[in-house]
Formats: structure tokens, C-alpha cells, sequence
């Protein structure tokens, strides 16, 4: 009985994973939001062009993969590997050369703030309407402190995360399914549209990917499944844990988790599953009474002017906006929060998400969910493009970056890539793998697209999840039957 009903779980995620990913890819064949988000209007035949194209690399690269992992292996690994890595950090360096700007937005206040608690010892005000970003803030202010606190010195921070996250990328990659994959997989995340451009930004979407990787790295085993040691099961948790403070969103990581812990664990060990909620509890609880202990924020005001977790999800209803961020809802939350307890904010916030629901009724929901998706999940750009376009320090190059042909072709490149990434998801499928690192892949897609239908979306949130597509996408592509012995062949690089 045991036994069916695992078997029944494990087949529920695989057709579930099947059913979304179906789904996104018949959408992504009709929607392209890349050219929405700096406020452009799509050529035409843009998207049945791109379309085409996307298709045909699709099919070539999955074709030729015997040929293509020949090649790479007749590749010296420890030379290929430091010159991509060396690529990534030229090309992210000549996009904060080029495309820097002067920080704005959220982005601006972590950064400022950080600046400003390394020089006077305070914390903005922003942190008691967003506590959610003080951890970053608090590593931020931690480099300035050892360094300087310019903005020259986070980026270098972040090209470096970025970078040693690409290099994690290809590590795991090479753990699950063999050296020639995690190459491919370094070579996509070297030239991937949102790690490239999203350098001079430094903010929790790439800072974030370095608390889904390093876990990740601790746990897979030469098996492809999850070690059952207490203690890197802990370790791991801790770091899962910190992303979740990092970037809320990353909770989705930790909930999947546990839930492979009690597919995969044996017998007593199935408990396991309750240490990374146990976990993120305590670091959670711990970090909140060191930030107030130490008076990096003040707690009663906190309690008074934070947005309510309810903020965030009938934000995510708003249908001017399509479930993105409405500066008409955080005016309203901010003058409900001087007038009401918290407690009776979360009720009207509640209320106002049942009216919003039932006015739109089915087909109106049905349609509203439709394009709020689109805007996450249809976006080559992650609206790293749109974030570029705020304040740059050189106008003219973004502009020149852009408009006419070159804007038809940095879009036509992000909307190929992420196509063929998701194409790589569906060739994934035919595999039927049901180790650890697959089903916790499959639970955090799952996870991120349902998390995003309820709370407020952007296509950029999707950067702290592209990891794991990027290596599954690649196992898709190059993994199949007859070429098992010469995938599995480990790198040379230790």
C-alpha cells in the first residue's frame, strides 16, 4: 500500500510537471511580453519568425546531440570551463560599462541604504514597509564595510555570484547527467539573456540564485539523488532557509525539499521532511531578533508600517495592472495601515480579494490569469531590459540597444532562448526520471507557477527558478537512450 501510493505521487508530479509545461509552451508560441515591457509594440511576424527559428535549433541540437557530445569531449574540461567563465565575466563587465544606471526603485533603496548604515550606522525607513529586503541590505552593508560602499563594488559583487553561480550550474549539471551536459549548461547560463543584463542590477533576483545552487551542490550525489546525512540535510536547510529571507519567494524551494525528503528518504528517515520547515523557523526567528536586537530596525515599527503578507496577494488581483505591481494598492495599504491594527487590514485586504475575484467571474478570471501568466512566463528579457531602461548612466547606448535592428535582434535572441529553453523541458519528459534532483526541479516549477498565480508577478521573480531550468532543459536536449556511458563519464574537474 506504501509503496502505490509513492508511485502514485511520483506519477501525480510527473503529470502535473507535463500538464504546465505543455501549457507554457503553447502559450509562449502565441504571447511574447519582451517588447511590453520597455513599452514597445511587437513587430510583425516577430513572434512567427522567432517561433520558426526556435524550432529549428530545437531540432538540429537534439538531432546532432551524439555529435555535439563528442565534440565536447574531445574538449580539455578544466580549460573550457575558464574560458566561459572567463566570457561570462567580460561580457557582464561591458554591460555595467555600458548600461549601468543610477539606482532607483527597490534597487535603489538597498543599495542607498546599505551606504547609508556603512557611513552613519542607520537603516532607511524603506525597511519597516519592506523588512523583506534587510538581508540584503545587511550583506550589502557588510561589503561596503570590508570595502567601500559604492556602487562599482556591489556590482563586482554581483558579477561574482552570478559568475560562481554559473559555475555551480555546471557542477550539478555534471553530477546528474555527465560532463557533456554540465558544459552545455555552463555555455547556455554563460550567454543567458537575464544573467548577462542583469549585472549592473543589484538586487535579490541574482543574488538569490547562489542560495538555490549551493545547496544543491552539498546534497546531489554521484547517484543523482539526495544524500540522507543529517547533517547536510541541515546544512543544506540553512542555506535554503536564508534564501527564503533573502527572497520570500524561495520558500517554494524549501517546501520541495521536504517534500523529497519524504518521498526518497527510507523508512524513519521519511521524518526527515520536517527539518527544512523546522529550520527556516529558527533562522527565521533567530535573524529577526538580531535585527532588532542590535537596533538595525525597530521592531514596534515594523509591526506598524510593514505590508501585510495580504498586500502582495490582492495586489496580485489587481486587473488594471494584470497581478503586477499597482502603485494605486500600496497608496491604499499605506493609508489602511495609519487608520487599522494590522489584523483588520489583512480582513479588508481579504474582502476586497473576494470582490476582485467575483467580478471578474469564470471567464473573466479564466482570462485574467491567462495574460498575468503570459507577463511572467512569455518574457525572453525577464525584464532585465526594462530595469536597464531606468536612469542609465548612457542613454544613447541603451537606446542604440533597443530600437531598429538591433532592439529587433537582443529581443528575437532572449524570446529564441527562452523558447528553446522551454522546448528542453518538454524533450525532458520523455526521460521519466524519478530521482531526487528531477522531482524537486519539477515541484519548484510546479511551485513557482501556482505561487505566482496567487501573489503579485513579474517575469524577472522567475530568475531565482532559471537554474534549474537551464539543467533540466539541457539534460532534455543531449539525454537519451545509447548515449547513457558517455554522458555519465565525470568531468576531470574536482
Amino acid at each position: 500500500m506504501g509503496a502505490q501510493f509513492f508511485q502514485f505521487l511520483h506519477r501525480f508530479i510527473y503529470i502535473l510537471f507535463f500538464s504546465l509545461i505543455l501549457f507554457l509552451v503553447g502559450l509562449n508560441v502565441f504571447m511574447s511580453r519582451g517588447y511590453s515591457t520597455i513599452s514597445q509594440e511587437t513587430p510583425q511576424y516577430f513572434n512567427i519568425i522567432t517561433l520558426f527559428l526556435a524550432i529549428a535549433f530545437s531540432l538540429i541540437i537534439f538531432l546532432c546531440r551524439k555529435h555535439i557530445i563528442r565534440l565536447i569531449e574531445k574538449l580539455p574540461p578544466f580549460a573550457t570551463v575558464i574560458t566561459l567563465l572567463g566570457v561570462s565575466v567580460v561580457l557582464q563587465t561591458v554591460v555595467i560599462r555600458e548600461l549601468s544606471v543610477t539606482p532607483s526603485w527597490d534597487f535603489g533603496a538597498v543599495v542607498n541604504s546599505a551606504k547609508l548604515f556603512v557611513e552613519s550606522g542607520e537603516m532607511s525607513e524603506y525597511f519597516s514597509l519592506y523588512p523583506n529586503n534587510i538581508l540584503l541590505a545587511c550583506i550589502l552593508a557588510l561589503i561596503g564595510n570590508i570595502f567601500t560602499p559604492e556602487l562599482l563594488t556591489f556590482q563586482v559583487f554581483n558579477v561574482i555570484v552570478i559568475t560562481l553561480s554559473q559555475y555551480l550550474i555546471y557542477r550539478i549539471a555534471t553530477k546528474v547527467a555527465g560532463a557533456p551536459v554540465g558544459i552545455v549548461s555552463l555555455l547556455v547560463s554563460v550567454l543567458f539573456f537575464p544573467y548577462i543584463f542583469f549585472a549592473p542590477i543589484v538586487y535579490t533576483d541574482t543574488i538569490s540564485l547562489i542560495f538555490l545552487l549551493l545547496p544543491l551542490h552539498i546534497l546531489v550525489d554521484k547517484n543523482v539523488d539526495f544524500r540522507g546525512n543529517f547533517f547536510i540535510v541541515s546544512a543544506a536547510s540553512i542555506l535554503f532557509s536564508f534564501g527564503m529571507l533573502l527572497k520570500g519567494s524561495l520558500v517554494i524551494f524549501v517546501i520541495a525539499f521536504g517534500i523529497v525528503l519524504f518521498l526518497y528518504q527510507k523508512k524513519w528517515k521519511k521524518l526527515y521532511f520536517i527539518i527544512p520547515l523546522l529550520i527556516l523557523l529558527v533562522v527565521k526567528s533567530l535573524f529577526n531578533s538580531a535585527i532588532y536586537h542590535y537596533g538595525i530596525l525597530d521592531k514596534a515599527m515594523v509591526e506598524e508600517k510593514s505590508m501585510p503578507v495580504t498586500h502582495w496577494i490582492v495586489m496580485g488581483q489587481n486587473k488594471n495592472k494584470l497581478g503586477k505591481y499597482a502603485e494605486d494598492d500600496v497608496v491604499w495599504t499605506k493609508e489602511l495601515l495609519t487608520k487599522y491594527p494590522r489584523e483588520t487590514v489583512s480582513q479588508i485586504h481579504y474582502q476586497e480579494l473576494k470582490n476582485r475575484i467575483s467580478e471578474k467571474g469564470i471567464k473573466g478570471n479564466i482570462a485574467f490569469n491567462i495574460e498575468k501568466i503570459g507577463h511572467t512566463w512569455t518574457d525572453g528579457t525577464y525584464y532585465s531590459l526594462n530595469k536597464l531602461r531606468r536612469i542609465p548612466d548612457h542613454p544613447e547606448h541603451f537606446t542604440q540597444l533597443t530600437t531598429h535592428t538591433t532592439g529587433n535582434l537582443i529581443q528575437g535572441y532572449a524570446r529564441i532562448q527562452h523558447l528553446m529553453l522551454l522546448i528542453g523541458l518538454l524533450l525532458f519528459l520523455r526521460l521519466k526520471n524519478k530521482d531526487s534532483f528531477t522531482t524537486f526541479s519539477m515541484l519548484s516549477v510546479i511551485g513557482f507557477f501556482l505561487f505566482f498565480i496567487m501573489w503579485e508577478t513579474r517575469s524577472r521573480y522567475l530568475v531565482s527558478l532559471t537554474p534549474l531550468l537551464i539543467i533540466v532543459s539541457c539534460m532534455g536536449y543531449l539525454k537519451g537512450l545509447g548515449i547513457e556511458t558517455l554522458l555519465y563519464k565525470k568531468s576531470k574537474i574536482k
